[in-house]
Parts: C-alpha cells; sequence; structure tokens
C-alpha cells in the first residue's frame, strides 16, 4: 500500500512539473508573439542595441529554464530563424525539444532546436587562442558503438587546457551542430599539432560530419542484420 501511496505522489509531482514547464513554455511564445517586431531588424541596430534585444529576449528564454541560449538568424528571403539551444547540456535537450515544438506558427519566422552545423569555415577566436576548422584534423577511436576523437590544431599548448576544451567544444558545437556534436561522439582530447609531419594519420576536420554520419549509419546497418 505504501508503495501504491509513493507512485501515485511522483506521477503527481511529474504531472504538475510538465504543467508549469507548459505554461512557462506558453507564455514565452505569446510574449515573443507580440513582441517578434523588436527582433526583426537586428542587423540595422547597433551592437549595443541588438545585445540589449538579445537580453530580453533571453531573459524571458530563462524563465522556462536555466542554462538556455537564444540566437536570431539575419533574414533570408523574408525569414528569419529563432535558434534554441541548450548550451551543449544534454540535461536541457528535452526542454529544448519541447519549446520548438510548441512554438505556434509565426509569420516571417522559423523556429530551430539546437544549433545547426556550419556550411561556412569560420574562426573562433579567444585572445590568442584560436580554431579554424580548415586548419585543424581529427583522428577517430571506435570502440564498438561508441566513437571518440582527437581533435588537432596549431597552438594549443601555450594555454590553459580546460580553456582550450571549452572554446574546442564550441568549435566542435559549430562544426558537428550542437546535437550530433553531444549525442554522436562519447569523448573529445584535443591536442596541439606541433610537427606538419603529423597530418599524415590525421583526416581533415572538414571531412569530420560525414564520419560521423557514415560511422553511426554504418552501426545502425549492423545492428539491423
Amino acid at each position: 500500500m505504501k508503495n501504491i501511496f509513493t507512485s501515485c505522489i511522483l506521477l503527481l509531482l511529474t504531472a504538475c512539473s510538465s504543467s508549469i514547464s507548459s505554461n512557462k513554455t506558453e507564455a514565452f511564445w505569446l510574449w515573443f508573439v507580440e513582441n517578434r517586431a523588436e527582433f526583426e531588424h537586428l542587423n540595422e541596430a547597433t551592437r549595443n542595441e541588438k545585445d540589449e534585444k538579445l537580453n530580453q529576449l533571453l531573459e524571458q528564454l530563462l524563465k522556462i529554464d536555466d542554462g538556455l541560449a537564444v540566437e536570431v538568424s539575419n533574414e533570408s528571403q523574408g525569414v528569419r530563424d529563432l535558434v534554441i539551444s541548450a548550451e551543449g547540456d544534454k540535461e536541457k535537450f528535452p526542454v529544448v525539444k519541447e519549446i520548438v515544438q510548441t512554438a505556434p506558427f509565426i509569420p516571417g519566422w522559423t523556429v530551430t532546436a539546437f544549433r545547426q552545423r556550419s556550411d561556412d569555415d569560420f574562426t573562433l577566436q579567444y585572445r590568442s587562442l584560436r580554431f579554424t576548422p580548415s586548419d585543424m584534423y581529427f583522428y577517430p577511436i571506435a570502440e564498438g558503438d561508441s566513437l571518440d576523437l582527437i581533435i588537432y590544431s596549431k597552438g594549443l599548448k601555450n594555454h590553459n587546457p580546460d580553456t582550450v576544451a571549452f572554446y574546442g567544444l564550441i568549435a566542435m558545437d559549430n562544426v558537428l551542430g550542437e546535437y550530433d556534436c553531444v549525442m554522436k561522439v562519447r569523448h573529445y582530447d584535443f591536442q596541439d599539432l606541433v610537427d606538419e609531419k603529423d597530418k599524415s594519420n590525421l583526416k581533415p576536420l572538414k571531412d569530420l560530419p560525414d564520419y560521423v554520419d557514415s560511422f553511426h549509419r554504418n552501426n545502425q546497418r549492423n545492428k539491423s542484420q
């Protein structure tokens, strides 16, 4: 009897938590629909004005759950994209999915869950630390259906390993997309590319998305056989 009573309490608490989350999500979308015009000309705003408006948007989003992030794309063919991110925190992925799945139809807007892969080369820089995918390489280590990656880039030995790992993961987030970066790779290790000859056993980082997709596709095929 005690176990049944405890289970009922847990179910009730879960239902209440879900209801609270849904109410917060609904409130966010109501606010955004009413204020979306504020974010439709960000590319014309000054840096300070843009930061202020995005902070207002983020403040509303964080009422749903902390640790989330938001981005607004530039207009393309009359449409802007609102990207909801979990900042790479797997525990927040269900919240992001719920927010996006409950998004109403908003003329001139699309809503996307998680940061997507970048099709273009880029440079992520923090002080003198630089990550440029076209100058980077990777070495894959497969263990069953798990994939670990050693990422190589020049100049890493001159920086704090924690700083390298933090900004390195942001770079991988852009290369693979936020969801795949977290869910399709078990572990990342960032190493300095000391000598040009070291590249002979490595793969260009630009090939990483295709490699990761192929690795998991082959694993799924092998499991189904």
